[in-house]
């Protein structure tokens, strides 16, 4: 009996891809040496090889691509485009993953259990919160109602219906008014601070100042509380009257000029209050001048 081979199973067609590496592998090829061939980027090689088109962009290029790199390994162009078009023709399988759905509405008969649930529960805590309120209520009405007080019986009645007199207690300290008199009435002591008469503070005296010009000066007039009275240049022929509480302070730009006058009596300024021109000088209470510190 002769053993008959049997017959070689038809080969798997290939892709786009695996023929073009092929072509590429039979000229002894690598990526590298094929992307410089053709100045394209090994990128774009690698893309053809693993049939992954979408990354080179348009359809266009795609073609001119693979008719250009079909022909340089050795591979028919034309065929492998025809390829090319005939795969894009056909429709992709759909994405199951992106089919949408019908959103699901929800059943309003399942929200009236719930609801029912609710209202119940709600009922029978305002029942409880009635009875409780009610019941505190009547318990702070009859807290609050006042004890009732007891009036002391008439002594005299008390003393006859129980025949036993009832003492009155006197106090040892307490006097007795002899009969026939009647006891004056205690009088409180008077506060001798609100008898006595306030004494009114004496009015605070103000010390007059006059100053009258001869030639024009700058002057500067300051109370005790260092309050200012007079600040400016007083013109030659003018008088400047000022008061204030003392002791005052005085400024002069040009002390030559200016005559002083204290509550009406003509002063001198001290030799040692002079600066220069000016002066610096404090008017006394009593109306002397003396230097300022």
């Amino acid at each position: 009996m002769n053993d008959t081979a049997a017959p070689a199973a038809p080969a798997a067609p290939r892709s786009i891809g695996e023929r073009l590496r092929a072509g590429r592998e039979r000229a002894g090829l690598s990526i590298a040496a094929a992307a410089e061939k053709l100045h394209l980027d090994s990128k774009v090689i690698e893309a053809l090889e693993a049939d992954r088109f979408a990354e080179l962009g348009a359809s266009v290029y795609v073609r001119g691509h693979l008719r250009r790199y079909g022909d340089f390994v050795g591979e028919s162009g034309v065929e492998l485009v025809s390829s090319y078009t005939a795969r894009e023709a056909r429709p992709a399988p759909p994405d199951l993953t992106q089919i949408p759905h019908a959103e699901r509405r929800a059943d309003p008969r399942t929200l009236v259990t719930p609801l029912v649930g609710l209202s119940c529960a709600a009922v029978i805590l305002v029942a409880i919160w009635w009875v409780l309120r009610g019941s505190h209520s009547g318990t702070t009405n009859t807290a609050a109602q006042p004890a009732p007080v007891l009036q002391p019986a008439d002594p005299a009645h008390a003393s006859s219906a129980t025949g036993i007199a009832t003492p009155v207690a006197m106090s040892s300290s307490t006097p007795v008014p002899a009969a026939g008199k009647t006891p004056a009435p205690a009088t409180a002591p008077a506060d001798a601070a609100a008898v006595q008469p306030k004494k009114e503070e004496a009015p605070v005296r103000e010390t007059r100042l006059k100053l009258d010009l001869t030639n024009d000066s700058w002057i500067e007039v300051y109370d005790s509380q260092g309050k200012k009275l007079f600040y400016d240049v007083a013109s030659a022929g003018s008088v400047q009257t000022v008061s204030g509480r003392g002791p005052l302070r005085v400024v002069l730009g040009n002390a030559a000029g200016v005559t002083v006058e204290v509550d009406g009596q003509a002063r001198e300024i001290p030799a040692a209050a002079s600066d220069g021109e000016g002066a610096r000088f404090v008017v006394n209470r009593s109306g002397s001048l003396a230097r300022a510190r």
